[in-house]
């Protein structure tokens, strides 16, 4: 009789209403971002919305499209909903191919053209273990980080100069994140969709290889009160925000802060990065591009050792609303020399005209030649 009782429709009508209840509270105590996850793991998982990623090969590009995206709030950057593809490009060819650029356009429902306020970032991450095994050059697994790459607001495309490449081969693997933005839009409720697009050549161009490099400015906290810092804290001293996924080693181990919330007025961010660039001998850099947040002004690669700059990426914000229009990017044959007994650092002009909430990430990827790939890539039997 006790268990029939547990069946009745109201028993079972109670229990729902008190599950209804006890996760609408826990879904009101949730950050925005992780509502936001939330709200796309159903949608995704229960079919409401397109949950697939649309993927083709041809001769000359790998192009994606995310699933459904939905827009339906304010989404500060590295809040909003996004899409993960584990892409493997294909198990049974391991021939060498090249990535001479890759790009994202992100459209709203119902158009058809690339709409910049609602990319917040597409991140491109190879597999260490399995690309450089294919490559044969196992001693480089696990040393650096492995992401060729980041789009954002602002810089949605990456293109290569002529001649150059990252190797790949087609058993290569990816992992594709890529998150949409909305600083703008209050009362959204709309779709949008990723399309990222790699650009490929055969092995037969015997390109120069490229590697990529992630500098990431930090910035010091207060690691007694990282949260509610005092106003007498420090002024050089942070005020961080999700630690657990953006904070970061300096030389010494001392893990920074890579994600703050950005002062209001005029502010000149440095931050010394050699102990980040790992070169073993003098290099060139021959492509750069930035992953910044609204009100980044200037954001340069400063040479200390030569007390020059070595280059400076600039910024267009838009006027009428919060956003990057442009940032600019670099791409050369002839390169930028680097030296390994040189000491770089990084140095962020912001402006924020605003009493209201603005936050900053700034990394700066550089493109420079390897050599030690491309001697490695001759001696074997990939370009022959």
């Amino acid at each position: 009789m006790k268990l029939k009782s547990l069946f009745r429709p109201k028993i079972i009508a109670g229990i729902v209403l008190f599950g209804i209840i006890a996760g609408g509270i826990w879904y009101a105590q949730l950050s925005n971002r992780h509502k936001a996850i939330v709200k796309t793991t159903l949608l995704h998982g229960l079919r409401i919305i397109d949950h697939d990623w649309e993927i083709s090969h041809s001769d000359s590009t790998i192009a994606l499209e995310s699933p459904d995206l939905l827009v339906d709030n304010i989404y500060q950057s590295m809040d909003g909903p996004q899409a993960i593809l584990n892409l493997e490009l294909n198990p049974e060819d391991d021939n060498l191919k090249w990535i001479t650029g890759f790009k994202t356009e992100v459209f709203r429902e119902g158009t058809y053209e690339h709409n910049n306020d609602f990319l917040c970032h597409t991140n491109i991450d190879f597999s260490s273990g399995i690309h450089y095994q294919n490559l044969k050059l196992p001693k480089r697994i696990n040393v650096r980080y492995p992401r060729l790459g980041t789009l954002s607001n602002g810089i949605n495309e990456v293109n290569f100069p002529e001649g150059f490449g990252f190797p790949i081969t087609g058993k290569d693997a990816f992992i594709i994140a890529s998150r949409t933005l909305n600083h703008n839009i209050e009362d959204a409720f709309f779709k949008v969709k990723h399309n990222i697009e790699f650009r490929i050549e055969p092995a037969e161009k015997q390109l120069k290889p490229l590697v990529p490099k992630a500098l990431v400015l930090l910035q010091d906290f207060n690691r007694d009160n990282p949260d509610h810092p005092e106003r007498s804290d420090d002024p050089n001293l942070c005020l961080p925000l999700d630690l657990k996924n953006h904070s970061f080693p300096d030389a010494e181990g001392v893990r920074l802060a890579g994600h703050w919330v950005l002062p209001k007025g005029e502010h000149l961010y440095k931050f010394d990065v050699t102990y980040q660039l790992h070169f073993e001998e003098d290099t060139t850099i021959h492509a750069m591009t930035a992953h910044l947040h609204p009100d980044a002004q200037r954001f340069t690669l400063y040479d200390l050792t030569a007390d020059k700059e070595v280059y400076t990426i600039e910024c267009e914000n838009y006027e009428e609303k919060i956003g990057l229009k442009n940032v600019s990017s670099y791409s050369s044959v002839e390169g930028i020399p680097i030296y390994v007994d040189h000491q770089y650092e990084l140095q962020l002009l912001t402006n924020n005209p605003s009493d209201e909430f603005r936050d900053m990430m700034a990394v700066l990827f550089m493109y420079v030649y390897d050599r030690e790939m491309d001697e490695h890539l001759q001696s074997t039997n990939y370009l022959n």
